[in-house]
């Protein structure tokens, strides 16, 4: 199934029919305000919602960060136009959610599956250069990474390492990302940066105690991006 994708916007098709399942927490974003999301500009957000984040940390003093990748196996969105002006290729990436939408349920109209139900989620991912793109998750691993069930979902400011998604890119326009089981994409939440119960805590190690390793540095590079883009204040600890 292709990936039908506009540069911000997810306008519905004339034949897709969706059921959207709200995401909770507040958002910050506004999207009519973006124009060249591709470049550091795009960091000058407002901050809509006042609700503080201001768990206490305590608990994180013993949780040590554990990352468990190489930075040399990351691929920045800014490279991908750098390496040829239009192209595709499968890629890992290290990036903030700052919005996430659904997971919806579409039926499939045209091919083999043509009738059948699948879902959908979609993100806009962004990282510590300013550079912006929009990834969309299909089938199974949308209802896991959108938090379906008892699973653990994304939520928006989480700092997320994705591996095996397809990149697709070309000069005019953002990259776009897509994550499905055929690829055998993966997902991993390296820190939540709004956390929204006690429990969540889990998600914010103390970054402070890991900075002699490349990987927690690159991970308090991307928390102290969104902290300061996002207009929150700065407590988990990142130098």
């Amino acid at each position: 199934m292709e990936d039908q994708t506009t540069l911000i916007t997810w306008p519905p098709t004339e034949d897709q029919t969706s059921v959207r399942q709200n995401q909770s927490g507040p958002s910050f974003l506004d999207i009519s305000k973006l124009h060249d999301m591709h470049t550091p500009t795009y960091t000058q957000l407002e901050t809509q919602e006042t609700q503080s984040y201001s768990y206490s940390d305590t608990s994180s003093i013993a949780n040590f960060p554990n990352f468990h990748f190489s930075l040399h196996a990351l691929t920045s969105l800014a490279s991908l136009t750098k390496t040829s002006p239009k192209g595709s290729r499968k890629v890992n990436v290290l990036l903030a959610a700052l919005e996430v939408d659904g997971p919806d349920t579409i039926r499939i109209k045209k091919g083999v599956d043509a009738g059948k139900e699948v879902s959908v989620l979609s993100l806009i991912l962004g990282d510590e250069e300013g550079a912006v793109c929009k990834l969309t998750v299909w089938r199974e691993i949308a209802d896991e990474w959108g938090g379906t069930g008892d699973t653990l979902g994304i939520k928006r400011g989480d700092i997320l390492l994705i591996e095996n998604v397809t990149a697709n890119w070309d000069t005019s326009s953002s990259p776009t990302l897509s994550a499905s089981p055929y690829l055998k994409s993966k997902m991993e939440i390296c820190y939540r940066t709004m956390p929204y119960t006690h429990e969540d805590n889990q998600l914010r190690p103390d970054l402070r105690l890991g900075q002699s390793d490349a990987a927690v540095r690159k991970v308090a590079a991307v928390v102290r991006w969104f902290e300061d883009m996002a207009g929150l204040k700065a407590t988990c600890g990142v130098p």
